[in-house]
């Protein structure tokens, strides 16, 4: 992926290289609203907020709807920036590079996402038997299914990537270890 196209890291280059102090605020281009915000201190990131989301998490949501090429515009706020903001502790460098990663694996992974009105159970059956290895991903993956089972608000509570999700849930399925269970709508 070439990062270097994408107006959310033309924006970002330009901060970082001039150590800027405050808020980079993403708007959406149609709306005007507010959508995420990158706080930034010394050229350094520190936190980000996107949608709802924080953290690492919402910046490769924030960096893969650029990618997607989502209208957002970008407005910079200087504005007086402590340490104790910090969330994300990765050098810039790092976080486009491994942002170029999320872009791609998302891409690979996006078109098994299931429908987000999906409701998701675990099999007790493979609970049971334990008879297949699961990967730490798909473990976090099942232990967020038992809160949250509803696939759309799986992907908006689940700590772990949506492109994580995806692939977990695609090797939990090839494992049956989770089931699908019917929507009831109006009227049945």
């Amino acid at each position: 992926m070439d990062m270097e196209n994408l107006a959310l890291f033309d924006s970002l280059d330009e901060q970082t290289s001039v150590r800027f102090t405050g808020r980079l605020n993403v708007l959406d281009r149609l709306s005007r609203q507010l959508i995420g915000v990158v706080i930034l201190k010394d050229g350094e990131i520190l936190r980000c907020d996107y949608r709802g989301v924080f953290g690492l998490k919402a910046f490769y949501n924030m960096a893969i709807e650029s990618a997607q090429l989502v209208l957002q515009d970008f407005v910079v706020e200087p504005e007086i920036i402590t340490e104790d903001l910090r969330e994300i502790h990765h050098p810039y460098p790092v976080l486009k590079a491994r942002s170029a990663e999320a872009i791609e694996r998302y891409m690979m992974y996006s078109s098994h996402r299931p429908p987000g009105q999906l409701r998701l159970m675990v099999r007790s059956d493979f609970l049971a038997h334990k008879n297949d290895l699961i990967s730490d991903t798909e473990f976090r993956v099942l232990c967020s299914i038992t809160e949250w089972s509803k696939v759309e608000d799986l992907y908006r509570n689940c700590p772990l990537q949506d492109y994580e999700i995806t692939e977990a849930l695609v090797h939990l399925r090839k494992k049956e270890a989770i089931k699908t269970v019917a929507v009831r709508t109006a009227g049945q």
